[in-house]
């Protein structure tokens, strides 16, 4: 019984609902029944119980050998590769939900994944023909391009993280890809392959690597053959063998936000603001802008509507 009480229950059951009148019956009826007799503790077999959908043949019905609309992914790794097979799947839409099989999207998948590798591997390097590429975004110098890069991996991080906890695996996918296109801003430029770019590379893989786990050990396995630790190495280690990334919540927390101003319904200004600002002083923010005062024409303000932090609507 301490085996038992110290393993069971089980924390996460994953199945069809189809199994509620089948396993899950049978799971339930006996753990009732040993804990009757007093041989186990718990009362139900598993804490967490998740129904996920079903891929579909690309004609909308369940595929059977009969049907002839079996799909076979064989193909698919062959041309694209496994990781990119596993991550179209799970990109595909909702996890709880299924659907008609298409294989039309797996393209941007591919890419996706070259981008992490470009990303990852040649990080100095330049896009030709844009004479944009290297060059740090309108506004920022290197202490502030760092601090966006920081902030856009651990942002990315803090989703994935809470999306893989709850089977959002296709959200936790689109997360990564657009923490690729935000790095992708910086490739080549000054801070490329720093300390913020090296961080927000780590972080990229380690959470791609239940995703694409080849790739991102592949990845991982050359960043750490440039350090000089190669495979064999008392240093070296497997990105499967690391920690999932520490988020700094400092950098996940918006320090200011902007703020819609509208006029009797009609946007009018838009104002940058504390995230911390209370009504007052948006209030007081908002009546202070030429824009509001032009779009007024010298009438009171009757009252001024604060729709949930979202916006400002000043009648008059």
């Amino acid at each position: 019984r301490s085996l038992v009480d110290a393993w069971c229950p089980v924390d996460q059951y994953t199945g069809g609902a189809e199994h509620a009148v089948m396993h899950l019956l049978y799971s339930r009826f006996f753990t009732k029944a040993l804990r009757d007799l007093g041989l186990i503790g718990e009362s139900e077999p598993f804490t967490r119980l998740f129904n996920q959908g079903q891929i579909l043949g690309s004609d909308g019905e369940r595929m059977s050998k009969s049907r002839g609309n079996v799909q076979d992914p064989d193909e698919l790794v062959n041309r694209h590769g496994a990781d990119a097979v596993r991550l179209f799947l799970m990109f595909m839409g909702p996890w709880d939900q299924g659907g008609p099989w298409s294989s039309s999207g797996i393209s941007g998948i591919v890419r996706f994944l070259g981008r992490a590798w470009t990303l990852a591997l040649d990080p100095t390097g330049r896009e030709p023909g844009d004479p944009e590429s290297g060059k740090l975004p309108a506004g920022e110098d290197a202490a502030a391009a760092e601090l966006s890069v920081r902030r856009a991996a651990h942002r990315a991080i803090a989703g994935v993280g809470a999306d893989m906890e709850a089977f959002r695996f296709n959200t936790a996918v689109a997360k990564l890809m657009e923490l690729a296109n935000a790095l992708f801003r910086y490739r080549g430029s000054e801070i490329a392959g720093g300390a913020a770019w090296s961080e927000a590379i780590g972080m990229l893989l380690r959470a791609l690597a239940p995703m694409a786990p080849h790739l991102a050990e592949e990845m991982h396995a050359r960043i750490q053959a440039t350090s000089g630790v190669g495979d064999g190495s008392a240093d070296w280690r497997s990105i499967h063998a690391l920690p999932w990334p520490t988020v700094d919540d400092a950098l996940i927390t918006e320090s200011s936000r902007e703020l819609p101003v509208q006029v009797n319904g009609k946007l009018r200004d838009k104002l940058t603001v504390s995230a911390t600002a209370t009504e007052a002083e948006i209030e007081a923010l908002a009546l202070a802008s030429d824009k509001v005062k032009i779009a007024l024409e010298g009438r009171p303000v009757k009252k001024v509507i604060h729709a949930g932090g979202r916006l400002v609507n000043i009648v008059g």
